[in-house]
């Protein structure tokens, strides 16, 4: 049995089943409009594989063949819709109703394209009705981005992921090995650092993911799972092994298999941070003159890293914690009270962190703070092109790719939230908005010693949110608008 089961031939009321208000005209008014229903995730009946029975019931039932005016309409119809849901999302928190979960799964298995917002969006609402989960991992191309989202879900006091359940995805998703990795270093963060209920979710989540379990092949191994004890025979004394000479080879080889695969695993953690940096290559480029940002000028640059994500608040804390940075002098953001101390804001950006703070937590984690043209150029340079867009993902301002004041949603947003329609071409995300950023490019103001901040945030408009755009603050300025991120040079760049 499909986990879709065809429901009936007229298009559904949408009202009627309560949906939310911005899915009310979706599907379009057609009669001859296929839907269908989830079937129950936990019996049985698991999704089919890609491209299986999903696909071709889709191909089957739908009123029009793929590539007429009727399937094109109703795909433009969908992707509004979920264009819609971002936007209601991002802005109220509010996830797209299980009709357009359901629609935009069965797109994806048809084989048509959907944004990679529209992706994430849809894993996030089938984790949170626990329909289409596996469906919905099978389309997510951005393995960190994906544990953050299973990450979100499991320490949600308010409806968490049964740890149990998440065992269930990643024994039968093929791209677990990719997103298992960076999720178990979410959980155990938590595990340390949050509040509760967060802390008891994030250590029974993490207790099954690290659960050994018997390997299927020897590819298993790569996932720190334990070698099959059948291979390992008692030995009797006064009887013969079971497993003579060869029996004791294929052990050690085993053993050793394993030990690798748990160096490789301390490896990856520790070159978790230099992985979650972007590299920029040393050349010539032109960026914007900090005297006057109309005028650009030519820079020779060393090669470099930079965060791919704004400095987070639980990372700072760390810093903090360790007695190195000093903690901010207001707890709250623009509209959460308690925004500095909330652990379910963790993976959000730091603010009402003045430029020396910014400095600290740089030096602390062994990088340091960009230039203004070292950040300009990670955002903006298009290296295909050998030219800076305007915006991080080109030349044109839009809103559903940044968290700006045209988006409305009046605070900061977790970091990475537009990733990656709204990334730079090399990959750093929020380079435009969210939260404004320190570089370490200092201007004389009167004698006082100020410094370039680069980004805009989610209360300007698009204009600040341009790569060339330059603003000057002194040293001393917090606000819940400003945040940073670091940056080190490529040969001496390391975790923290």
């Amino acid at each position: 049995m499909s986990i879709f089961r065809r429901r009936s031939e007229t298009a559904p009321d949408s009202s009627a089943a309560g949906e939310p208000a911005n899915s009310a005209s979706y599907p379009p008014d057609d009669t001859s409009y296929a839907t269908y229903e989830f079937a129950d995730e936990h019996d049985e009946h698991y999704e089919p594989p890609r491209g299986g029975r999903v696909g071709r019931q889709y191909r089957q039932h739908a009123p029009h063949r793929p590539g007429s005016q009727g399937t094109d309409r109703h795909l433009e119809a969908l992707r509004h819709a979920l264009n819609q849901a971002l936007d209601g999302w991002w802005r109220r928190g509010e996830l797209p109703s299980t009709t357009l979960l359901r629609d935009g799964l069965l797109a994806l298995e048809a084989g048509h394209e959907l944004d990679e917002s529209h992706r994430t969006l849809l894993l996030r609402a089938a984790l949170a009705s626990r329909k289409g989960m596996l469906t919905s991992l099978r389309y997510q191309s951005d393995p960190e981005r994906t544990a953050l989202v299973l990450h979100e879900r499991l320490v949600d006091a308010t409806g968490a992921l049964p740890a149990a359940e998440l065992c269930r995805l990643r024994d039968n998703d093929a791209t677990s090995r990719e997103w298992a990795p960076p999720l178990i270093r979410l959980l155990r963060e938590d595990s340390e650092q949050a509040g509760e209920p967060q802390r008891t979710l994030a250590r029974a989540a993490l207790a099954e993911l690290e659960t050994p379990v018997a390997p299927a092949d020897v590819d298993n191994l790569a996932m720190g799972m334990w070698p099959d004890t059948a291979l390992d025979a008692p030995v009797v004394e006064g009887e013969p092994s079971a497993l003579p000479v060869r029996g004791s080879w294929v052990r050690a080889v085993l053993l050793l298999a394993l030990a690798a695969a748990i160096v490789g695993v301390v490896i990856w953690f520790q070159s978790t941070d230099r992985r979650e940096m972007v590299q920029v290559p040393g050349g010539s480029y032109e960026v914007s003159d900090i005297q006057d940002p109309a005028q650009t000028t030519r820079v020779t640059l060393a090669a470099f890293a930079i965060d791919r994500h704004e400095v987070t608040t639980a990372q700072y804390r760390r810093c903090y914690e360790r007695g190195v940075c000093p903690w901010p002098p207001r707890t709250r953001s623009e509209t959460r009270q308690n925004y500095l101390l909330d652990p379910a804001y963790a993976a959000y950006p730091i603010i009402n962190v003045d430029w020396d703070g910014a400095e600290r937590y740089c030096r602390f984690v062994g990088k340091r703070l960009p230039a203004a043209a070292e950040w300009e150029v990670a955002a903006g340079y298009a290296p295909a092109t050998a030219r800076t867009y305007r915006f991080p993902w080109g030349d044109q301002f839009d809103r559903q790719r940044a968290n700006s004041a045209e988006a409305g949603a009046g605070d900061t947003l977790q970091v990475g939230t537009y990733r990656a329609a709204g990334d730079s071409p090399f990959g750093a995300s929020d380079m435009a908005g969210n939260v404004a950023e320190w570089t370490a490019t200092a201007v004389d103001q009167d004698g006082i010693t100020a410094y370039v901040v680069k980004g805009g945030s989610y209360a300007d408009p698009p204009d600040d949110l341009r790569v060339r755009a330059n603003r000057v603050l002194p040293a001393r300025t917090g606000a819940p608008w400003l945040g940073f991120r670091c940056a080190a040079d490529l040969t001496a760049t390391r975790g923290g």
